[in-house]
């Protein structure tokens, strides 16, 4: 193969990696605003949106009352980093502290389809923190939320 093929092939693979992500965009809008018309609250439903999958690991951790500390540890992930994603966390869900994240969570946790939140996590189960939250436990789903430790 020459350079240029070479070249061109990896353009067409960009493309279709650019399509595919708005499609899954367009297909988490639609998700949103089913789950939207279903009642779930509409600012919680754009927050779960907005957040990356590493948001959404600490997002399940944090409504397990864990601490920075012990998010970090699990994870293998310096504190610092489960810092800022914890920050961001309560930044997209306009929460004054992280105590308040249980109360307004919990309920759409409840209530959102497994499907929904999938599409809103990018690819982290609604369950993860049940099976994979503790340190030890082998995670198949690190490589989603933090790619570049594998």
């Amino acid at each position: 193969m020459s350079d240029r093929d070479a070249a061109e092939e990896t353009s067409l693979k960009e493309q279709l990696d650019r399509i595919e992500q708005k499609v899954d965009r367009m297909l988490g809008l639609y998700d949103a605003l089913g789950d939207i018309a279903a009642g779930l609250p509409p600012r919680l439903v754009a927050a779960l949106h907005t957040m990356s999958s590493a948001e959404h690991v600490a997002l399940q951790m944090l409504l397990d009352n864990r601490s920075n500390h012990e998010i970090s540890v699990c994870l293998d992930v310096e504190e610092p980093r489960v810092a800022e994603w914890v920050d961001s966390v309560i930044a997209k869900l306009r929460a004054g502290r992280r105590s308040e994240i249980r109360k307004l969570v919990a309920p759409l946790m409840e209530a959102i389809p497994p499907e929904s939140y999938l599409r809103a996590s990018g690819g982290i189960p609604k369950d993860w923190n049940d099976k994979y939250g503790v340190g030890g436990i082998p995670d198949p789903y690190r490589h989603i939320y933090h790619p570049e430790q594998d």
